[in-house]
């Protein structure tokens, strides 16, 4: 019986990076980096550790973060770990194959990618890999997993991270536009096999933590580089800001061109190059996008602990079809047809397909994210199965589910809302700076 996708995917033996490919494929990245004038800066000594087993804990603060961390590591024999879901499509799949990807399922336990990373470090290759699990929402750090810890102190390997500075900024979440405009990449050997068998797990936790944090926004504050693009740096502010911080209403703000506005009381403030919000009208403007985010997450995790709290959206659920590889949307499979609904004890669907009732119940527990694209659907795994909610207005802000969704998952997992307690600032409260 012929496996499908998934399957043939995950349990497959990973293999180094095709040589040719790899050599091609730096070149190639090469080229990019010079165009973007991503500058690089190291702490060790490259050559020394070249042919060691290495991992390589990169930050998340862009989407083409792999462009950079990835080149300016200098090897050709890493293999990158990625999410499941962006390896199924069609003229990527084989791609990542021929590069050695190593598929995850994002935020869940996932044997199979541990048990071939290992592999990997064992032949003495390296292994790249993104423990935010994803871009960056707002410019700053995502938590990072316990698990990655553990990880690490197991795997008795050098360990290398590499933060950027400028990266969200270059190629923020909210919009497709590049900027131009200063990145910056640092690479540091933060462990030695000796040093992991020498620490606790909750030591290289914070060690990890606190190299690979970062805050675009507070580093540009200082270093004053202008970020220039073909749309102005607003655009599209309002996929991931969703409140007023001056009437507090919700889903007022939108974009007219360089600046977000309140439909409501006409709170309004510019994004300028350095993306400092000026203000223009209203009196609680917030310190920046970052603590603008923030402040909303904090007004989220109050909501969400009312047993009243429900959030619904109308729209279809859909998974990946795992027959044959196909292009966008074409690659979705529909399950339900009709009504999504959030509480704080879970995520249900209500719908029907072909004229029969079909209905789905995810625990709490088990989605850490149901996180917003900026194409205009949603996503989360559920027992290692991925899911998509395609709403009918695919133009709706949808951040404040990515949101809820967070904060009621860490109601009922310690160990996560440790970890985001350690970087989302919730004891700020209702200030926005």
């Amino acid at each position: 019986m012929k496996k499908d996708l998934k399957t043939r995917l995950v349990s497959r033996k990973v293999k180094k990076p095709n040589p040719v490919l790899m050599a091609i494929g730096m070149w190639f990245v090469g080229i990019l980096n010079k165009i973007y004038g991503v500058q690089f800066s190291y702490d060790y000594d490259r050559k020394a550790i070249q042919k060691e087993p290495v991992v390589l804990l990169s930050a998340h603060a862009s989407r083409t973060e792999f462009v950079y961390s990835i080149y300016g590591f200098g090897r050709h024999d890493i293999n990158v770990v990625c999410g499941y879901q962006n390896i199924l499509k069609k003229g990527l799949y084989h791609l990542f194959i021929q590069f050695g990807a190593i598929s995850k399922y994002l935020y869940q336990p996932d044997f199979m990618c541990v048990k071939n990373m290992l592999r990997v470090l064992k032949r003495g290759g390296a292994i790249g890999l993104f423990p935010e699990g994803i871009q960056s929402t707002s410019g700053s750090t995502h938590p990072i997993n316990p698990a990655t810890a553990q990880f690490i102190k197991s795997c008795k390997a050098n360990v290398v991270v590499c933060t950027s500075k400028g990266a969200y900024l270059a190629t923020n979440r909210y919009s497709s536009d590049r900027k131009k405009g200063y990145i910056g990449l640092h690479y540091s050997h933060l462990f030695t096999p000796q040093m992991l068998a020498e620490l606790s797990v909750e030591e290289i936790y914070e060690r990890i933590l606190k190299s690979i944090r970062y805050n675009d926004f507070a580093f540009n504050k200082e270093a004053r580089h202008k970020y220039v693009g073909k749309l102005p740096n607003a655009s599209g502010l309002d996929k991931i800001l969703y409140k007023c911080p001056d009437c507090k209403k919700e889903y007022t703000l939108h974009v007219p061109h360089e600046t977000v506005k309140c439909d409501c009381c006409g709170f309004e403030v510019g994004v300028n190059e350095y993306y400092d919000l000026v203000p223009i009208n209203g009196e609680n403007v917030p310190e920046d996008i970052d603590a603008w985010f923030k402040w909303q997450r904090r007004c989220v995790r109050d909501e969400i602990k009312s047993d009243a709290f429900e959030m619904t959206l109308e729209g279809s659920l859909c998974t990946v079809k795992l027959d044959k590889l196909r292009k966008p949307p074409h690659n979705r499979e529909v399950l339900s047809v009709g009504k999504a609904t959030l509480t704080n004890r879970g995520f249900s669907f209500e719908g029907e397909l072909d004229g029969k009732a079909v209905n789905f119940s995810f625990d709490a527990k088990s989605i850490y994210s149901i996180t917003f694209s900026t194409k205009g659907f949603l996503e989360f795994y559920h027992n290692n199965d991925y899911f998509m909610i395609i709403p009918e207005n695919q133009n709706q802000c949808l951040i404040k589910w990515t949101l809820a969704a967070e904060e009621i998952h860490n109601l009922y997992d310690e160990r996560w809302r440790e970890a985001c307690e350690d970087v989302y600032e919730y004891e700020k409260g209702e200030i926005y700076g």
